[in-house]
């Protein structure tokens, strides 16, 4: 349980660092600034919390909306000015969670979680009958011990699912998870949009990439890396990264796998969140990365908030090298 904190780049993110574009975003962040100030504590607070809370229960804060919102930056604020120790509280992706649960199983998963007073969760995404099950019994129990939960997700809760598996077959669990969240919907443009880089880089640019920064380089082809991927689970992604500071991918090209491309998305995840430099070449332009056979499917936000994060990653300055 030790390291599920907030990752390097939102590692001292705040409310007041989050700049509102949209009324939605303005309301957001102060419905979710007083959510993390009362998560855990005695009943009071909104008359939506009030109603788990007179029961000792715990209650949910479910922030709905389209990549690029802010949805990740207002769930990392939320955990740091949380009056609760960091014992009490913990930060971490649905797939880290999912993972975590099928590694303790129920007892393990109720142990490890006893003491906590708030889960700040990133990413909601129910895409197998497994983790759906997996996810209702720990957000019943969870609820029921008074913790409180806020979650981040590019669908509503009730559609969860939907087109993925077959939803209305877990229609009564996918409910009953709903029904604990208060839902915030959180709209505006993609704050990322016209400012990251529209294509990969060109060749040339990979070398003075590796000699222009400080730290560890890490270089793969395109095949290489999806092979990789393939070989570990996506809660070990972090792992691959660890103590690199700069990742090379070469001749990047359309992924033709649907499972390819969401582990893919889910590296990318972490490498933005750790906040990985990043540098690659393509034989074909950046928003053709994911195939049209799957692009505009169930994965859709997934896709887009892939490209919009590797735009962002591919722009973003170079550590110069010192000495």
């Amino acid at each position: 349980m030790d390291g599920l904190v907030p990752p390097p780049r939102f590692g001292t993110t705040t409310f007041g660092a989050y700049t509102p574009i949209d009324p939605s975003q303005e309301l957001a962040r102060d419905r979710v600034a007083a959510f993390a100030a009362t998560a855990g504590a005695p009943a009071g607070g909104s008359r939506f919390a009030f109603r788990w809370r007179r029961r000792g229960e715990g209650h949910g804060l479910y922030l709905d909306g389209g990549f690029g919102v802010g949805k990740t930056h207002l769930l990392a604020a939320a955990w740091h000015a949380s009056p609760l120790p960091a014992s009490m509280k913990r930060y971490l992706s649905f797939q880290e969670l999912v993972y975590l649960l099928g590694v303790l199983g129920r007892d393990g998963a109720r142990e490890a979680f006893a003491g906590v007073k708030l889960v700040c969760l990133d990413e909601f995404e129910l895409d197998d009958p497994g983790n759906t099950l997996l996810i209702a019994t720990f957000l019943r129990e969870a609820f029921a011990r008074g913790t409180s939960v806020i979650t981040t997700s590019n669908t509503p809760p009730e559609a969860q699912g939907a087109g993925r598996f077959a939803a209305k077959d877990f229609q009564r669990e996918i409910q009953a998870i709903a029904d604990r969240f208060e839902v915030v919907t959180i709209d505006g443009p993609d704050h990322r949009a016209g400012v990251g880089r529209a294509d990969w880089c060109p060749p040339a640019e990979l070398a003075q990439a590796a000699e222009q920064v400080t730290g560890v380089v890490r270089a793969a082809s395109y095949g290489e890396l999806l092979r990789t991927l393939e070989r570990y689970h996506p809660t070990r992604y972090r792992e691959l990264l660890h103590h690199v500071d700069l990742l090379i991918v070469e001749r990047m090209r359309p992924i033709a796998d649907q499972n390819a491309a969401l582990r893919f998305v889910h590296f990318i995840d972490k490498l933005y969140d750790l906040g990985t430099a990043f540098r690659a070449s393509g034989l074909a332009p950046l928003n053709e990365t994911f195939d049209p056979s799957y692009r505009d499917g169930a994965y859709l936000t997934k896709h887009h908030r892939c490209l919009s994060r590797l735009s962002e990653l591919l722009d973003e300055p170079l550590a110069p090298r010192t000495g």
